[in-house]
């Protein structure tokens, strides 16, 4: 593409105007003005603009006509406001060289005070949006979840987090732009609960499919969001494995305890025992001894001795010779 030539400028007056405008003409947000100012015309030397331009290495002369002679001038500034004085100029220059004069430049600095007011709010507005992306880029590596974000019509994996690779067990440009079926979801490719079945995931217990093979549980939720003006689905999940190896140890105390209280259980309520032998009868009609039956339905053990008044009644010549 051919680049355009700059405008070669020269402004007559030298007053706070001129170098508001040489100052624009130097600015490098607006380059594309394309403009290059090769003189400047001031019958007072002390004015602003006339010792900036000495100040810029740019020509500088007291007497306006001597501007007709820089090479290849392409246009004359006039900000003296003085018609008389736009009138000579518009008179006695060279037919090449166009004329504004200080009606035009005024019209010509508010726009560019209005462009300089809007480039300086777009600045802002993209250095907000920068300082933003990085606030939500440093949350999402520092946070503990697992954090994916995926393309609803493609079904790629744009985004990862550092928590979310670390549970995959692969790295991040291997995770990104591969599809989720059966990569890190277990769904297939058609199947896929959120855009193809409808299903809402809100703390949903699911199962993530590791680089390994391995499938992790995990606690899931899914939303909708926007990003660069397009709808994608962020995805946001924890490890819950320890979780449930703890669920099952309490289910197996729970079970062990139930048993045991089930057996003690057994020895409550009526028993029938025999008003003479004191045997028990059990479940299947059998009396059995008071310490087998309670040794059958209990953890309790037995040891045998004889109490003062059976020991009289057993022994009676033992306790008469004591007497």
């Amino acid at each position: 593409m051919e680049q355009v030539k700059a405008l070669n400028v020269a402004i007559v007056g030298g007053g706070p105007g001129c170098k508001a405008i040489m100052d624009m003409i130097f600015a490098a947000k607006l380059s594309q003005l394309r403009m290059k100012l090769i003189g400047v015309a001031c019958t007072n030397p002390k004015d602003v603009g006339y010792r900036y331009a000495q100040e810029k290495g740019i020509y500088t002369t007291r007497d306006y006509r001597d501007l007709y002679k820089l090479k290849d001038l392409g246009m004359i500034i006039e900000l003296t406001g003085r018609e008389e004085v736009a009138n000579e100029i518009s008179r006695t220059k060279p037919n090449h060289v166009r004329l504004m004069d200080h009606v035009a430049a005024r019209l010509f600095w508010d726009i560019f005070q209005i462009e300089e007011k809007r480039i300086t709010e777009r600045m802002r507005a993209e250095g907000a949006l920068r300082e933003s992306e990085e606030r939500l880029k440093t949350i999402l590596e520092t946070i503990q979840a697992g954090i994916v974000v995926i393309d609803p019509e493609t079904h790629i994996i744009v985004g990862v987090n550092a928590a979310a690779g670390e549970m995959i067990g692969a790295p991040r440009e291997q995770i990104l732009s591969s599809m989720c079926h059966k990569y890190i979801c277990p769904a297939e490719k058609g199947q896929c609960p959120i855009t193809d079945l409808g299903q809402n995931f809100d703390n949903v217990e699911w199962e993530l499919l590791t680089a390994s093979g391995k499938r992790v549980p995990i606690l899931k939720t899914v939303v909708s969001v926007i990003l660069s003006g397009r709808e994608h689905l962020l995805e946001s999940f924890v490890d819950i494995a320890k979780r449930k190896q703890a669920e099952k140890e309490r289910e197996r105390l729970i079970g062990e305890l139930q048993e045991a209280l089930a057996k003690v259980k057994t020895l409550s309520g009526l028993l029938p025992i025999c008003a003479s032998c004191k045997r028990i009868r059990d479940d299947q009609g059998y009396w059995q001894q008071i310490e087998a039956y309670i040794g059958d339905h209990s953890e309790a053990q037995f040891s045998h001795g004889v109490c003062p008044e059976c020991a009289k009644k057993l022994y009676p010549e033992v306790f008469d010779k004591k007497l």
